[in-house]
């Protein structure tokens, strides 16, 4: 099959790729081939991600031991995060669908002129 492409808003693709800040707002060309092997998503650095909620002064573990208590649910099992019994697959399919809500919530705020 050939290659197509396509000129979308940037923003459609938000959801799937973090789009950079100069290019947010604008068309883009998307180029769409088939590949020959599925490859991984790339692996979020937990380190990293775990440091930024620490030094903003936020227990991620805490947080959900409080929502778990008030009765909220949670798409991925939040007892194996509070446990540290994730596995590294579980964790970073979880922090795939933790951004894609982050750029939802900044897209909506933005919708709302909540950045005005």
């Amino acid at each position: 099959m050939a290659a197509m492409t396509a000129i979308v808003e940037a923003e459609r693709l938000s959801s799937i790729f973090e789009i950079p800040e100069e290019m947010r707002h604008s068309q883009v060309e998307v180029t769409m081939q088939p590949i020959e092997e599925i490859k991984p998503p790339p692996k979020v650095n937990m380190e990293l991600l775990n440091k930024f909620r620490t030094s903003a002064g936020f227990d991620f573990k805490e947080h959900l031991r409080q929502k778990l208590a008030e009765g909220h649910q949670f798409d991925f099992d939040a007892q194996k995060v509070i446990d540290g019994t994730e596995t590294e697959e579980e964790m970073q399919a979880r922090f795939r669908a933790e951004k894609r809500v982050w750029a939802n919530d900044v897209a909506e705020r933005a919708r709302n002129g909540e950045f005005d």
